[in-house]
């Protein structure tokens, strides 16, 4: 009988410091960790009654750390290597805790990082003046750098299809909070949105409004798996029309003919092609009031973990020929704009004395157009990643210079919103084609008034 000799070795379990740890992540040198360990209360080892001794043992121990993390950050940047590598005998949890750690986002990192392309050599040379404006050490950025590029590169081989938080998760054996934050920074980039701190438009929005507007556009405009009930209206939605062959054979009554009485607008909510269900928390109320969600409410409603149902990172295709329709149809026909510029300004004039809409009326041409071009210009890239850019410069400056408060912001966007289905075009009579163009126009309109409302009083909006 054959004997099988094994060669095994046994060792201790790895201890990791959280607190050295943190330190070696934030690039500080190993004098300054000791430094802030010798500070801290949770260090305290008077039982040995010898400072000398303490500083020497605390000093050791932070080398052996600093020494381990190095050897470590190997297979810190791979995570599926670092949960099955057997050099290092580290419990599952510290695993999970330490590759969070090191995947983590510093926003202030982040914000600079945002808007400039990650492949490029010159954002290399850029580290440098990024560690200096966001006060973080050199290596610090420079980890969230690679980090993000390893993220972006994974999504890139699956060409952004799937789900991007489940696949981020999955990858990187990153927790769901974390996931969806790359999630939402990597829809930023891979739309190219003109958001760095230096753009002259959108420097003033800060990280925190950078990932509240990623979550807007994605669980609104992106293909949804499945949209959970607190993304949807905050009252149920009505029930569906049902239409018969003879309704549809019945063309609809023009403006001034006949005795009926124009029918009430009604928006249809329509399945937008590959969208499952549709979030619907930035639309109006389904009751009677037709109430706008207030901005402060959406900011704790729309957080990055509500893009983990978003399928892909493009439009939905639906949405985007849907606006790209409606433009090609209103910008062609001066007649038909006219009017619906006509039922718009009718509409705020039945609440506003005429003097604070006349500035309105006058340049009221120029916002519609500004949103036109904006909603067909999502389908193209090019297009997409000046949104927030053309945003400021067609609408919302208009809108200054015409004296438009931000308590009337939502009563011009209903009102451009309920004017449309009252036009008598051919291309809103049919019930396939009315649907799908009025449900992508409010679908569009209502993510549009929330950027309007977080960019309106902010930076220097003023007409040049």
């Amino acid at each position: 009988m054959m004997r099988e000799v094994f060669e095994a070795f046994l060792t201790d379990p790895v201890r990791v410091n959280e607190d050295v740890f943190a330190l070696w992540l934030e690039g500080r040198h190993a004098n300054d960790a000791l430094a802030v360990r010798l500070r801290s209360p949770h260090e305290s080892l008077s039982i040995i009654g010898d400072d000398h001794k303490m500083r020497e043992l605390l000093w050791r121990d932070t080398v052996d750390q600093y020494r381990l993390y190095e050897k470590l950050e190997h297979y810190l940047m791979q995570p599926s290597l670092f949960r099955s590598q057997l050099l290092f005998q580290i419990p599952p949890i510290q695993q999970y805790f330490m590759i969070e750690r090191y995947y983590s986002l510093d926003g202030h990192v982040a914000r600079w990082l945002v808007g400039k392309k990650l492949t490029t050599a010159k954002i290399q040379k850029d580290l440098d003046e990024i560690s200096e404006q966001s006060q973080r050490t050199l290596k610090s950025c420079r980890r969230q750098l690679e980090n993000l590029r390893r993220v972006y590169s994974a999504m890139e081989e699956r060409n952004f299809q799937g789900v991007c938080c489940k696949a981020v998760g999955e990858i990187f054996s990153l927790s769901e909070k974390l996931a969806s934050k790359y999630s939402c920074v990597l829809f930023l980039l891979h739309a190219r949105l003109e958001v760095h701190p230096t753009h002259r438009t959108t420097s003033f929005l800060t990280w925190h409004d950078l990932l509240f507007i990623a979550a807007v556009i994605m669980v609104h405009w992106v293909p949804q798996r499945k949209t959970a009930p607190v993304l949807l209206r905050t009252e149920s939605a009505p029930a569906p029309m049902t239409t018969t062959s003879d309704t549809l054979s019945t063309p609809l009554p023009s403006p001034g003919f006949g005795a009926l009485s124009p029918p009430p607008v009604v928006i249809p909510q329509v399945s937008l092609g590959t969208f499952d269900n549709p979030a619907e928390v930035c639309f109006r109320s389904n009751d009677k009031n037709q109430v706008w969600p207030k901005l402060s409410v959406l900011q704790e409603r729309l957080v990055p973990t509500s893009v983990r149902g978003s399928v892909g990172l493009d439009l939905s295709t639906t949405l985007t020929n849907g606006l790209r329709d409606l433009k090609a149809h209103l910008i062609n026909d001066s007649e038909t704009l006219a009017i619906y510029r006509e039922n718009v300004m009718t509409h705020l004039k039945e609440l506003y004395d005429g003097n604070e809409m006349k500035q309105l009326s006058v340049k009221l041409y120029l916002v519609v157009h500004g949103l036109l071009t904006i909603g067909a210009g999502l389908s193209q890239p090019k297009e997409l990643k000046d949104l927030l850019g053309n945003l400021v410069s067609m609408v919302i400056r208009v809108l200054h210079d015409c004296g438009i408060q931000r308590t009337q912001l939502d009563d011009v966007f209903t009102a451009l919103i309920d004017s449309l289905p009252k036009l008598d075009v051919w291309y809103l009579h049919g019930l396939e084609t009315r649907s799908a163009l009025l449900a992508s126009w409010e679908r569009f309109l209502s993510v549009t008034r929330v950027l309007v409302l977080l960019m309106f009083d902010r930076g220097s909006l003023s007409s040049q």
